[in-house]
């Protein structure tokens, strides 16, 4: 691999990596605030909200492995700083949308250039960080000052998009500029002299792959996992990414080193990467749900709310990458992060209509801590253990990986509580002695109840007592649904147990990888 001379350890480069990458992580944030603002003003229909909505995951989702393949070839420094230059334009351009059609566009350019900014960032920790054990710690580092740039960021991001969606929209080239005159300074070029030609049907495969999944899973928590929206994309994806795994099997220079995951650990490190990203997920919707619905708690003590799982994520991050850097075994710390989530879940499940806030801290603490013990390691594995010539599409496919368990997690733990909570509603009426007219009431009680707070247009008994059938439905949708996403997670740590204590793999497979 060639890595040009200059600066290549220090604070300075592992900062302007950190910036480079969060504009991905900080745009939803935003994007999930002002899309409904930008729909407004739009005069979106509904399909051209849901299109909105999703267009830039489905661009990252359609252009993560070219972009880190491209960096391989070209240089990853290089197409890193053009995703970033990409993501500007599509903040300018979403800001500035006049129509829908141009906020799509807007929205599309953002994806590419987060796709090439965030996995690329990624795969240059390991030329900033040549040597096995300082690569461990500045992957943790990476990773721990990442979770502080998100946190602060999504406040400011939150705070501009309340006061206007167009400059809300900014904030992600704000960062985007911020990253490129760091890098421009720190960081090294790297790329590999030998990577060969393109694998153009391969990218062509997994981008049309990843796009189908991701929009037939993300569609399954509002029309059902058997719906045709959901089914037929979802199953042409599969059919897709099976095409690209037998392509990339037989070619000489593939695109994505499948062969690779041949080895357990990296096995492993793809299985949990979609596991905790699925657990993440799920955890925070359902809380934050769980708070603004039963607890009424403001969108701002949400975010306060939740500090206690931020602040281990960061704290557990450095710890995590001390324990990789000295070789503790990955059979203890993968499975042992992702059971510590799991349990963290099924703590939170057990919450009444009346439970004290402090009761969420120690599950909150567990999880942030099980996150990072998981992370950590694996993304650590994704940069030491990729082939020299694929590094930078190999740490792309972390970010593949993670969207699909963060997309799977939203869906699996919102269709189980939306598809259990409207039975259980309709029944505790039922027993209430409700008409099918009062049925109906009561449902209009609940959607005003949500949207404002209140509902002080109808009787003020009635609404007393719909609020307490719909909140016993509620919370025991709530805790179906977050023991069903723990005892998937308890099995993934289960699995990654399995695969790297019982089944043979190479010398390194119990312990955290020394490899460079």
């Amino acid at each position: 691999m060639k890595v040009s001379d200059g600066p290549h350890v220090g604070f300075a480069p592992l900062v302007a990596l950190v910036f480079a990458s969060l504009p991905m992580y900080v745009d939803p944030a935003v994007h999930n605030v002002a899309v409904v603002l930008a729909g407004d003003a739009l005069a979106m229909t509904g399909a051209q909200r849901a299109m909105a909505a999703s267009m830039a995951t489905l661009c990252i989702a359609a252009s993560i492995l070219a972009t880190g393949s491209l960096g391989d070839r070209l240089g990853r420094k290089k197409i890193m700083m053009a995703g970033l230059v990409v993501a500007m334009a599509g903040g300018a351009v979403t800001a500035s949308a006049a129509s829908p059609l141009m906020f799509d566009l807007g929205r599309a350019l953002s994806g590419v250039g987060f796709a090439a900014s965030f996995g690329l960032s990624f795969a240059l920790l390991k030329a900033i960080a040549p040597s096995p054990p300082d690569l461990a710690k500045t992957v943790a580092r990476w990773l721990a000052l990442q979770t502080v740039g998100i946190v602060l960021m999504a406040v400011v991001g939150g705070y501009l998009a309340n006061m206007s969606w167009r400059v809300a929209y900014l904030l992600g080239p704000a960062l985007c500029i911020v990253a490129l005159l760091l890098c421009l300074r720190s960081v090294p070029e790297a790329r590999e002299e030998t990577s060969g030609r393109m694998d153009f049907i391969g990218l062509l495969l997994v981008a049309a792959g990843l796009v189908c999944t991701l929009y037939g899973v993300s569609n399954a928590a509002s029309a059902g996992w058997g719906s045709v929206r959901v089914l037929v994309p979802l199953v042409s994806g599969v059919v897709l990414l099976a095409a690209f795994a037998l392509w990339e099997w037989r070619i000489a220079n593939p695109a994505f080193p499948i062969r690779s995951f041949t080895d357990h650990e990296l096995m492993v490190g793809a299985l949990a990467g979609v596991g905790f990203d699925m657990a993440g997920s799920s955890i925070s919707l359902q809380l934050s749900q769980l708070w603004q619905y039963v607890y009424r708690f403001s969108p701002f003590q949400v975010s306060l709310g939740l500090l206690p799982f931020v602040l281990a994520c960061i704290v557990a991050a450095g710890w995590a990458g001390q324990l990789v850097a000295r070789g503790v075994s990955l059979r203890l710390l993968v499975p042992g992060g992702l059971a510590a989530m799991a349990a963290a879940m099924a703590a939170v499940a057990f919450s009444g209509p009346a439970t004290p806030y402090g009761w969420f801290v120690l599950p909150l603490l567990a999880a942030g801590t099980g996150l990072m013990m998981t992370q950590a390691p694996t993304a650590h594995l994704f940069v030491a253990k990729a082939p020299p010539a694929l590094v930078g599409a190999m740490g792309s496919s972390r970010t593949a990986f993670g969207q699909f368990g963060f997309a799977l997690g939203f869906a699996l733990s919102s269709s189980v509580l939306y598809g259990m909570f409207t039975p259980l509603l309709h029944s505790g009426l039922a027993r209430d002695g409700a008409a099918p007219v009062e049925k109906l009431e009561a449902m209009s009680i609940l959607q005003q109840y949500v949207r404002t707070g209140n509902a002080a247009t109808f009787d003020p008994q009635v609404v007393f007592d719909v609020l307490a059938t719909g909140t016993t439905a509620y919370l025991a949708a709530f805790q179906v649904s977050l023991l069903v996403m723990a005892g998937i997670i308890a099995a993934l740590a289960l699995a990654c147990w399995i695969l790297l204590t019982w089944l043979p793999g190479r010398p390194s497979a119990n312990k955290a990888t020394r490899a460079d």
